[in-house]
């Protein structure tokens, strides 16, 4: 009975450090390519303007345009952390937040009532009708469908660079081969390891 309790325990700890490695990451500022670009042009014109005074005036304005630029409006939580998914580049995490804008704009098609006139001739479904709000829901669908594929295509091509290129890195390394073979696999070792040995 000792020896069940002992493993129980052990088993639930292992369990909970498994949990805590896989939590998600909370973004807070999104520093893509255009966000960078607006942010410059926007302290040039702050700075030309207003000249700072002393490096506390400048530190402020520079917070200030710091987040109007990068700050999101709502902080976003995602496993796609470089650490899960390091051959998740900015790119794509433009396109993915592009397919969750399409995704939402469909959705909301849907909401909207068919204006087909009420007859005995009324399609059953959306797809066989011919008014403007059902073909809008049709054409919001197919294009969320496509970006969709195409995305997926895109991370797919992406993680397969990304492993292959680590596989001729360490083409001399056997070790480190094993090991990146073993997490294309899913069969890499956890990274918090238990504290006591049985």
């Amino acid at each position: 009975k000792q020896w069940y309790q002992r493993r129980v325990a052990i088993t639930a700890g292992m369990n909970n450090q498994n949990k805590h490695s896989q939590t998600k990451l909370v973004q807070y500022y999104d520093y893509c390519k255009t966000n960078i670009e607006s942010f410059l042009i926007s302290l040039k014109e702050k700075f030309l303007s207003h000249p700072p005074d002393d490096f506390s005036n400048f530190c402020s304005t520079f917070n200030d345009e710091l987040d109007k630029a990068f700050k999101l409006e709502k902080p976003k939580c995602s496993k796609r952390t470089p650490l899960n998914n390091p051959w998740i580049t900015f790119g794509l995490i433009k396109s993915i937040n592009t397919k969750d804008e399409l995704y939402e704009s469909w959705k909301k098609a849907q909401k909207v009532k068919c204006v087909a006139p009420d007859t005995s001739e009324k399609p059953a479904d959306r797809n066989s009708c011919d008014c403007k709000t059902c073909k809008t829901i049709i054409t919001r669908y197919l294009e969320y469908k496509s970006h969709r594929q195409a995305l997926k295509r895109l991370i797919n091509l992406a993680k397969k660079k990304f492993f292959s290129d680590k596989i001729s890195e360490y083409s001399g390394d056997s070790k480190k081969l094993w090991e990146i073979i073993n997490n294309i696999r899913g069969k890499s070792r956890h990274e918090i390891k238990p504290s006591f040995k049985l």
